[in-house]
This record gives C-alpha cells, sequence and structure tokens, in this order.
C-alpha cells in the first residue's frame, strides 16, 4: 500500500510528463511540491541509451546537477531556460537558483523524460 506522500508524488510526476508532452523540447516550469523530499548529495544524472537515471532527483536552490552520458546513441537535455548539446559521450551541467519542479527530455527520444525538484 502506498503513503499519501508517495501517491502525490505519483501525480506530480504524471502532471510532470504531461507538461513535457503538451510542450514538446520547451518543458515549463512548475510550483514545487509540498512533499518531494529531502535534497540528495549527489546531483548526478545518467544518460544512458533511452533512460535517465535516476528520472527524478531533489535538490537544494542553488545545486549544480551533472548529467553523464554511458551510453551509446546521442542524447540531449532540454528543459526551461537550459539545453546541453546532442551528443553520445560527456557531461553537461546546470545550475538551479529557484525553487520549483523543472521538467527535461532528450528531444530526439520524447519518452525520455526526467524531473528536478528544488527546494529552499
Amino acid at each position: 500500500m502506498h503513503s499519501n506522500s508517495q501517491w502525490r508524488r505519483g501525480l506530480l510526476v504524471l502532471a510532470s510528463v504531461g507538461v513535457v508532452a503538451c510542450a514538446g523540447t520547451e518543458p515549463e516550469v512548475l510550483a514545487l511540491a509540498d512533499d518531494v523530499g529531502s535534497a540528495t548529495d549527489d546531483p548526478t544524472i545518467t544518460v544512458s541509451d533511452n533512460e535517465f537515471g535516476p528520472d527524478e532527483i531533489v535538490i537544494a536552490a542553488g545545486t549544480e546537477v551533472t548529467w553523464v552520458w554511458q551510453g551509446e546513441s546521442e542524447h540531449d537535455v532540454v528543459g526551461a531556460g537550459f539545453e546541453s548539446p546532442l551528443q553520445a559521450s560527456g557531461t553537461f551541467t546546470q545550475t538551479f537558483e529557484e525553487t520549483g519542479t523543472y521538467t527535461f527530455v532528450c528531444s530526439p527520444h520524447g519518452d525520455m523524460t526526467g524531473t528536478v525538484h528544488v527546494v529552499p
């Protein structure tokens, strides 16, 4: 059985995916939900063939997130106000100064989506 916070997080993720699907390659910044959890001490996301891992993280405002390519295919990371080059290796970093929920997508693979929750 899921707790209320897990249920609400699931709804937030579904809403975020809906925004990405409707917005194409220009995801929006959403209001931060009350119960997204605690900030991680490892703000690294892997970009492998057709998935981001993890596809959802929580960070403190002012934190830099690093995406690390580990697959063989070319991918990018596109979010509201940031975009990496299309690449098959290397890294991309983005600092998130403002609280909110930032969705991102790989533009060639629209089903590759992720979320960065920025807490105060």
